[in-house]
């Protein structure tokens, strides 16, 4: 699989810096419960850190664009998050995607998301 010893230690740092921001989100969970199902959702899913502040920001510019009153949908926001996703190595299906992005915005069961208004605007 690898074929030197560079490629097998970039791999277990890349692994390590994954472990790591999982131990991170764990003590936000301790701080914040009501995102529990998120956080749950990144940590099983090893994504990465710089991915979960990837979509992070990819929230905040689509809030600015709903904000300044510009037009765009779900399937735009959805495309955009899946090509994120997919730079990481996260491929998801067009079901799993359905779950995760309501959770991302909104929370589940009532809990907190990233961005209550988008998900209004997506969801009603």
């Amino acid at each position: 699989m690898y074929r030197t010893t560079e490629e097998r230690l970039r791999a277990l740092e890349q692994e390590i810096a994954r472990q790591a921001f999982q131990i991170q989100l764990l003590q936000n969970l301790a701080a914040n419960h009501e995102k529990y199902a998120l956080y749950q959702y990144v940590i099983s899913s090893n994504m990465s850190e710089n991915t979960f502040y990837s979509l992070q920001h990819l929230t905040e510019q689509y809030e600015k664009r709903f904000e300044n009153g510009e037009n765009f949908s779900l399937i735009d926001f959805i495309a955009d998050f899946k090509a994120v996703l997919t730079k990481d190595g996260l491929f998801l299906t067009s079901s799993e995607l359905s779950e995760l992005v309501p959770k991302w915005l909104g929370g589940a069961n009532g809990g907190i998301g990233f961005s209550a208004s988008l998900h209004h605007y997506f969801y009603g």
